[in-house]
C-alpha cells in the first residue's frame, strides 16, 4: 500500500468521525421535539424555541453596526497561489448578549455563552484589493490588530499602485424579531417577578449527563431558525463528509482488492 493510499485512508477516517459526531448531533436533536417555555422551571435539559428579544441590551454588529444579540463574523481573503486560489480566514468571533425567547406560553432567558452557533448568513461585503472599504469596516480593520489594511499602496515613484487581496466581511446573525431555536440546560428562574420562566444555558460541567453526552461532549445550540431547519442544516453538514469519508476509504483500499 502506497503512502497515497494511507493517507486516502487516513484522511476518509477523519471526515467519516466529522461526520459521525455531527449526525450524533442530530440524533439527540431530532429525538425530542421543543417544549413550552412554562415547563423550563423544572430544569434539566431542554429544547424551546420562539421568538428571540433583547434582555437588557444588544451588541453592534460589527460591519453593518446592526443591533443583533448573536453576531458571528468572519474575515476572509482571497488567495492565489499558482494555480491554486481559495477563500482563506484572516481572523473571526462571535459578540453575543443574554437574550429572550418567547412562545405562548412565557419567556425563557438564554445566556448564550460557550453555545455553538447554527446562524444563515445576514450580510456580506465584499471589498476588491486595492479598494477603501466602508467606513464601519475601515473601523474595524483600525482597532483590530489581526486584520490590516487592505487598501495598501505601493510607491514606483512615477505612479501608485494600490494593492491588497478581495476580502469578504460576513456576518451571521441573530436579531431582535428573528425566530430562535436552543437546545440547552435550563435551570430554574431564581428572581421571582423577573418575567421569565428560567433560564437556559450551558450543561453543568460536573461530570453529569448521557451517555452519549459523555461520548461526543454536552450539546448547547443557538440557531436563527426552527428545530426542523436546524436538522437539516445537521443532517447536510453529516452526509456529505460520510460519502467523502467512504469514498476516500474505498480509494485507499484499492490496491488490496483483487
Amino acid at each position: 500500500m502506497t503512502p497515497f493510499h494511507q493517507l486516502a485512508i487516513a484522511g476518509g477516517l477523519i471526515a467519516l468521525g466529522y461526520g459521525a459526531v455531527v449526525g450524533a448531533k442530530a440524533y439527540r436533536i431530532g429525538r425530542d421535539d421543543p417544549i413550552p417555555t412554562y415547563r423550563l422551571r423544572h430544569g434539566g435539559v431542554c429544547e424551546v424555541e420562539g421568538v428571540a428579544a433583547a434582555h437588557e441590551e444588544t451588541v453592534s454588529a460589527p460591519f453593518t453596526g446592526t443591533d443583533c444579540l448573536v453576531c458571528r463574523w468572519t474575515v476572509e481573503e482571497y488567495t492565489q497561489s499558482g494555480k491554486h486560489s481559495h477563500w482563506k480566514t484572516v481572523d473571526s468571533g462571535v459578540w453575543s448578549r443574554p437574550f429572550v425567547l418567547a412562545d405562548d406560553t412565557g419567556r425563557v432567558l438564554v445566556a448564550p455563552d460557550g453555545a455553538e452557533f447554527s446562524l444563515g448568513d445576514d450580510d456580506t461585503i465584499r471589498v476588491d484589493g486595492g479598494d477603501t472599504p466602508p467606513r464601519r469596516v475601515q473601523q474595524f480593520i483600525d482597532a483590530n490588530d489581526r486584520v490590516d489594511d487592505e487598501d495598501a499602496e505601493l510607491d514606483l515613484g512615477v505612479v501608485t499602485l494600490s494593492t491588497g487581496n478581495d476580502r469578504r466581511y460576513v456576518e451571521e446573525r441573530l436579531d431582535p424579531g428573528d425566530s430562535a431555536y436552543v437546545f440547552g440546560h435550563a435551570r430554574a428562574n431564581r428572581r421571582p417577578g423577573s418575567g421569565v420562566e428560567g433560564v437556559v444555558t450551558g450543561p453543568p460541567t460536573d461530570g453529569t449527563g448521557s451517555r452519549l453526552d459523555r461520548l461526543v461532549g454536552p450539546l448547547f445550540l443557538v440557531s436563527d431558525t426552527t428545530e426542523a431547519d436546524v436538522l437539516g442544516r445537521l443532517r447536510w453538514q453529516a452526509v456529505a463528509p460520510m460519502l467523502l469519508g467512504a469514498g476516500l476509504v474505498a480509494l485507499g483500499l484499492t490496491p488490496l482488492l483483487p
